[in-house]
C-alpha cells in the first residue's frame, strides 16, 4: 500500500467514525436539550467544560507524542505505552482529589457537584482509553479506533436515549457516561493485546524524566488551548447562570460538530509529516500547503451557510426555548474556518518539533481570551463569550500562519482564496434568495453551487484534480 493508499484509508476510516460520532453526539445533546430544558442543559454543558479543563493534566501531552516517537520507531511502542498508563493512574488520582476540592470550595449545589464527579470519572476513563487510540493511529491502523468510537457512541447515546424516555434525569445520563468510558477502556486494551502489544504498569522514573521534558510543552499547550476554548462557559456559568450557558453551548455544539473532519484529516497526516520532517522537507512543505488550501476550501462554505441558516438550525435541532442561541451561533460559525486552518497549522509545527514556541503564542492566546470574557460577558452575556472566542482563535491563528512561514514555507494564499471567496460568493447568494426552500434541498444545491463554480474558477489545479482522482480510484 503506497502513501496516498495510506492516507486515503485512514482518512477515510476515521472521517467516517468521527462523523458518526459528531452526528450521534449532536443527537444527544439535542436530546438532553430538547428533553430536559435550557437550565439543565446549561448545567449538563458546565460539567462538561469545568471536568475538561482538568483533563488537560491526564494528558501531560503524551498523546501527540506517542504518534510522533512512535511512528518513527515502532520498537518503543510497548515503553511509551506501558509508562504512560502507569503515569495516567497515578495523575488520575491526584486530579479527582483536586476535583473535589474545588467545588467544594465554589458555591454550587450538591446535585451539580455529583453530576461533576461523575464525568470526572468519565473523563479519566477516556483518558486511559486514549493512550491505547493513539497507538493505533502511530501503527497507521486506525480502522481499531474507529469501530471502537463508533461502538461505544452508539451504546450511549442509546442508553440516554432510554432514559430521557423513561423521565430520568442529569445524574443518570452522567452514570450512562461513566459506563460507556469503562467499556471504552476494556474493548481498547483488547484490541491493542490482541492485535499490537500489551500495555501494562511500568514505573520507569528514568524513562519518565526523559520524556516528561519532552512531553511538557505539548502538555502546556494542551492546558492554555482548554482555556480559551472552555473557560467562557464556566465564567459564563458563574456570572449569567445555567440557561445562558445553556444558550451558548447549544450554538457551540453545533460549530463544534465539524472539529473531526480537519482533525481526522491532519490525525491521518500526522505520522507522515512526523516522518518527513527527518527524511524530506520538500515533501513537509508540500503536504503543508494543500492541507492549508483543502481546509479553507472546505470550511470557508461551512462558515458562511451556518451563519445565513442559524434560524433555521437553531429552531430546528433545539426548538423555540432556544431561540436566543441564534445571534450566537452567527458569530460562532466563523469558528469553523478559524478552526479548521488552526489545527492544520498546529499539526504542522508539532511534527517539526516546534512546540516550544506555539506555547508562547497559545499562552498569550488563553489571557486574551480570558481578559475578552472579563470585558464582554458582564455587558453583553454569551454575545461577548462568542466575540471574545472569534477574536482569539483568529490571533492564534494569524500567529501560527507567521511561525509556519518562519520554519516551512509561505503559503500562496492568493492562488485559491479570491476563486474561494467567489464561488462562496454564489453559494451566498442562492441561500439568501431561496432561504425559505426545503433545508436539505437547500443544502445539496449550495454544495453543487460552490464547488461547480470553484471548479470553473480553475480553484483546483491539475495536481489536485490528479490526486483526488487517485484517492478516489484507490
Amino acid at each position: 500500500m503506497n502513501i496516498i493508499q495510506r492516507i486515503a484509508k485512514n482518512t477515510i476510516v476515521l472521517l467516517a467514525a468521527r462523523v458518526i460520532e459528531a452526528i450521534l453526539s449532536l443527537v444527544l445533546f439535542i436530546l438532553i436539550a430538547r428533553s430536559l430544558g435550557d437550565v439543565t442543559f446549561g448545567k449538563f454543558s458546565f460539567a462538561i467544560a469545568f471536568t475538561a479543563i482538568f483533563a488537560v493534566f491526564l494528558d501531560l501531552g503524551y498523546n501527540a507524542l506517542i504518534i510522533r516517537q512512535v511512528s518513527r520507531d515502532k520498537s518503543q511502542a510497548n515503553k511509551y505505552l506501558s509508562n504512560i498508563l502507569s503515569m495516567r493512574a497515578l495523575i488520575s488520582i491526584i486530579i479527582f482529589t483536586l476535583i473535589v476540592l474545588t467545588l467544594n470550595l465554589m458555591e454550587y449545589p450538591e446535585y451539580t457537584k455529583n453530576v461533576i464527579y461523575l464525568f470526572a470519572i468519565y473523563t479519566i476513563l477516556v483518558s486511559l482509553s486514549a493512550a491505547f487510540k493513539v497507538t493505533f493511529r502511530a501503527f497507521e491502523k486506525m480502522e481499531y479506533e474507529a469501530g471502537i468510537t463508533i461502538l461505544t457512541n452508539i451504546i450511549r447515546v442509546t442508553l440516554v436515549a432510554l432514559l430521557l424516555f423513561l423521565g430520568y434525569n442529569l445524574i443518570e445520563i452522567a452514570f450512562v457516561y461513566v459506563l460507556s468510558g469503562a467499556f471504552d477502556v476494556l474493548l481498547s486494551l483488547f484490541f491493542c493485546e490482541k492485535n499490537f502489544l500489551k500495555g501494562k504498569i511500568e514505573l520507569d522514573l528514568g524513562f519518565w524524566k526523559r520524556t516528561i521534558r519532552i512531553a511538557l510543552p505539548l502538555s502546556i499547550l494542551s492546558i492554555f488551548s482548554l482555556i480559551y476554548i472552555r473557560v467562557d462557559t464556566i465564567m459564563l456559568s458563574i456570572m449569567k447562570g445555567d440557561a445562558v450557558v445553556g444558550w451558548y453551548n447549544a450554538a457551540y455544539k453545533l460549530v463544534l460538530g465539524f472539529k473531526p473532519l480537519p482533525h481526522l484529516f491532519m490525525n491521518s497526516l500526522f505520522p507522515l509529516m512526523a516522518g518527513y520532517y527527518i527524511s524530506s522537507k520538500a515533501s513537509l512543505k508540500i503536504m503543508y500547503e494543500k492541507s492549508f488550501k483543502y481546509l479553507f476550501i472546505l470550511g470557508l462554505p461551512l462558515a458562511v451557510s451556518l451563519t445565513l441558516l442559524s434560524d433555521r438550525f437553531i429552531i430546528l435541532f433545539y426548538g423555540e426555548q432556544f431561540i436566543p442561541a441564534i445571534p450566537a451561533l452567527k458569530i460562532l460559525a466563523w469558528d469553523i474556518l478559524l478552526k479548521f486552518l488552526f489545527i492544520c497549522t498546529a499539526f504542522i509545527l508539532i511534527s517539526i518539533d516546534k512546540q516550544n514556541r506555539m506555547i508562547i503564542v497559545a499562552g498569550c492566546t488563553a489571557f486574551l481570551n480570558v481578559i475578552l470574557n472579563i470585558i464582554l460577558i458582564p455587558n453583553y452575556s454569551y454575545i461577548g463569550a462568542a466575540i471574545a472566542t472569534i477574536v482569539s482563535e483568529g490571533f492564534l491563528l494569524v500567529s501560527y500562519i507567521y511561525l509556519n512561514t518562519r520554519y516551512i514555507s509561505t503559503i500562496p494564499l492568493h492562488k485559491f482564496i479570491p476563486k474561494s471567496i467567489i464561488a462562496c460568493g454564489v453559494m451566498a447568494f442562492f441561500i439568501y434568495q431561496f432561504n425559505e426552500i426545503n433545508l436539505i434541498l437547500l443544502i445539496i444545491v449550495s454544495i453543487i453551487l460552490y464547488f461547480g463554480a470553484l471548479y470553473l474558477l480553475k480553484g483546483f489545479s491539475g495536481e489536485d484534480l490528479t490526486l483526488f482522482k487517485q484517492l478516489f480510484r484507490r
